[in-house]
């Protein structure tokens, strides 16, 4: 014979069913799912050690993100999404004023086409401008086409990034700059995540 539902019986089986659910919800993730969690993503204050910039033509010539943060010894890598684009250091040797930490080496990727890839590792800490110095209808350069490394926490003051204006850049790299100094400095000066 069938045991009978009494009303204590189905809060009793409700209630553990509750509980089950609640306990699910709960429970710690696995170490791996933490793992997964606690992934940086390369976003001002959360270094990686890899990072991905798109370097796109449409709707403006930009690098995607603008700023990328990696850890000492973190890759940058560029992918060309346009036409015809660079990804050179800004440097007296390179092109344009300092903007990457004294002592840093500048660098130039040369012509890259759409599909094609440049890689860079970042083993100095430090504040690392770039540029796309590419000219078709007007300037990469002068419609905006720069980008920010931030490697590691570097004291702010030693960045010659941050120690600039802008005002020795044409157009709208000047406003981007900026814009990224702001973002940049509002990133090193507060608390660091652990």
């Amino acid at each position: 014979m069938p045991p009978t539902v009494t009303r204590r019986r189905l809060l009793g089986l409700s209630a553990s069913a509750v509980g089950l659910a609640i306990a699910g919800c709960l429970e710690r993730p696995s170490s791996a799912s933490r793992a997964d969690e606690s992934d940086a993503t390369g976003e001002l204050g959360e270094p990686a050690e890899t990072v991905e910039v798109r370097v796109v033509s449409v709707p403006n010539v930009a690098f995607e993100p603008g700023i990328v943060h990696v850890v000492p010894g973190g890759t940058v890598r560029w992918v060309v999404e346009g036409h015809r684009h660079d990804v050179t250091a800004y440097h007296p040797e390179t092109d344009g004023p300092q903007r990457i930490p004294d002592g840093a080496q500048p660098w130039a990727s040369g012509l890259l086409r759409g599909g094609r890839e440049f890689e860079r590792t970042f083993e100095t800490e430090g504040v690392y401008d770039y540029v796309d110095t590419r000219a078709l209808c007007a300037s990469h350069e002068a419609l905006g086409a720069v980008g920010r490394v931030v490697v590691g926490w570097p004291d702010p003051a030693d960045e010659p990034a941050l120690t600039h204006d802008g005002s020795e850049l044409p157009g709208r790299a000047a406003t981007v700059t900026r814009q990224y100094d702001e973002q940049t400095l509002a990133a090193l000066e507060r608390p660091r995540r652990t």
